[in-house]
């Protein structure tokens, strides 16, 4: 059976963008309105899969136009299957605010859990900043929020009205999309603050006895389920479980527990990646999770899946939301638009750095860094990448990364010299005592979170036909590197303490070697494990 899956559309009403303040949102309403009518258009794709975040800040007047595109979908004869999720209903806060009041991008203090309009002191907390405007102007045009009840109670035609199993009290629900397909749809248990928060994306244990029950039976009537869930269960990259709190990806637990229930393949969103990845059980079951990206943002696409259940295989396209012509944008691709949204971002955050340090990020090249690594690359190879800056080179591995299919295999030399480079980032990490660079981490090294930004050593992340229920094989014998440019620097630390201090703090200085040591012990004896999927 062949399907579309969406994820992360963030879609916002104009009524929330007045004026000339949101170009990027009213793109993203323009894309998203683009895609919907593609959808419709076309004749062999009959379901449509949303797997939540629909809107991006849960007000009233979005979900109700996204609800008309729904109906949209629904009146060109598609079924539509859809989820909520943590942007649809905004727990902590009951109203947002449209995007033209003018304090919105400084100080935002609705986004503060406590915010609530009749609690909240707007004209104190704007007061610095905004004195010169009239009392009335520093209280902001306030919309309403959805909540979690509101919003099963809005989208029940879209899945729960057609499903033949419904747990109300996880606002999940499963449907058969063929008498022998199955799919569940999983949302978080928003019932449930502190589970949301404790256990993201984890499920309550009802709701594991719901999905048991469901895998019994389809078992019993030889169906295959699947199932839908916004926050994926594998981590598209380290890279992400790092820079994410609990709530974004504390994921493990129920990866494992669905694939012991016999739940092979989930679809996902939330990252706004494009990834495709396996986890397994203690027990040795597999789980895939293909992370759809975002329809609105880098890159803009949306999925096509056929799914073969009797050969477990799954055949996936990513198919671009809209057309750059369409959508009146410069660049040749819409893809390439938001990639030089993306880059433009993080280069002016660089140069507002202070102290010099911007000039320094922009300007450093290979060339600079080369010498303190490990020797992994030719001449003829240094040659090729010695003038490439750092900064450009770090956003194509993020861009790499986010939209999938990362093109740096181990026998180039943008691989070579970034793995030295993380050798050399992880000696110097070990040797100095002071801080615990791989519990910041999460248990993993340098090495082990740049390596995934350069090679996807699985299976495609966009167009792959692949078998769900077995781990892939690596393709590549990923090179193990060493560096000793750590013990190197703390011994010329020591040498430079006793040549340039008096005793005391020569003295002082003389154990900074003994602690480096004695840490290179303990990660020896105890190496950090990173958290198994």
């Amino acid at each position: 059976m062949k399907f579309a899956v969406l994820s992360d559309t963030h879609y916002i009403s104009t009524e929330m963008l007045p004026g000339d303040t949101g170009g990027a949102c009213l793109l993203r309403n323009r894309i998203n309105k683009a895609a919907f009518k593609d959808l419709a258009a076309q004749d062999e794709i009959d379901t449509v899969l949303i797997t939540g975040d629909l809107t991006d800040d849960g007000d009233e007047p979005s979900h109700l136009e996204f609800v008309d595109m729904l109906r949209s979908l629904q009146a060109a004869g598609k079924k539509v299957y859809v989820l909520t999720a943590t942007h649809d209903f905004q727990f902590c806060r009951s109203y947002v605010v449209k995007h033209n009041w003018p304090v919105q991008y400084r100080s935002k203090p609705w986004m503060r859990p406590w915010f609530d309009p009749q609690k909240c002191d707007f004209k104190r907390l704007v007061a610095d900043e905004f004195a010169d405007l009239p009392a009335e102007e520093c209280v902001p045009p306030l919309v309403r929020v959805c909540t979690a009840e509101e919003l099963w109670q809005l989208y029940r035609p879209f899945g729960p009205d057609q499903a033949f199993s419904v747990l109300e009290s996880a606002y999940s629900y499963c449907v058969k999309l063929e008498d022998k397909l199955w799919c569940l749809m999983l949302n978080n248990n928003f019932r449930d603050v502190d589970a949301l928060e404790n256990m993201s994306p984890g499920y309550s244990p009802d709701c594991y006895r719901w999905i048991e029950g469901l895998k019994k039976e389809a078992a019993a009537k030889g169906a295959f389920l699947f199932a839908c869930t916004h926050h994926p269960l594998v981590p598209p990259t380290p890279a992400y479980l790092i820079g994410g709190g609990t709530r974004n990806m504390r994921s493990s637990l129920a990866c494992h527990q669905l694939a012991d229930l016999g739940i092979p393949l989930v679809f996902s969103g939330h990252t706004h990646f494009a990834d495709v990845a396996f986890g397994s059980s203690d027990a040795g079951n597999v789980l895939c999770n293909v992370t759809t990206p975002a329809l609105g943002y880098l890159p803009p696409a949306y999925r096509v899946a056929e799914l073969f259940p009797e050969e477990k295989r799954l055949s996936i396209t990513a198919v671009p939301a809209a057309s750059a012509a369409e959508m009146g944008v410069e660049e040749e691709t819409l893809k390439a638009h938001f990639v030089n949204e993306f880059i433009n971002e993080y280069r002016r955050k660089a140069e507002n750095l202070p102290k010099g340090f911007g000039k320094l990020a922009l300007g450093l090249e290979v060339r600079h860094l080369y010498p303190l690594c490990p020797k992994t690359l030719s001449d003829e190879e240094f040659n090729e990448i010695k003038n490439r800056k750092m900064f450009d080179l770090i956003m194509d591995l993020v861009v790499n990364m986010q939209c999938g299919d990362g093109q740096y295999t181990p026998d180039t030399a943008v691989y070579r010299f970034m793995m030295a480079f993380g050798a050399l980032a992880d000696s110097l990490a070990d040797a100095q005592p002071f801080v615990d660079v791989r519990a910041k981490l999460k248990g993993y090294t340098v090495s082990q979170v740049i390596e995934p930004m350069l090679f996807n050593n699985y299976v495609p992340d966009n167009d792959a036909d692949l078998y769900f229920d077995r781990l892939p094989e690596a393709r590549f014998d990923n090179p193990a590197i060493r560096s000793r440019a750590g013990d190197v620097l703390i011994g010329a630390l020591t040498a430079a303490a006793f040549t340039v201090f008096s005793a005391a703090p020569a003295a002082a200085a003389a154990a900074i070697p003994a602690l480096s040591l004695l840490k290179r012990r303990k990660l020896k004896k105890n190496p950090p494990a990173p958290e198994r999927y």
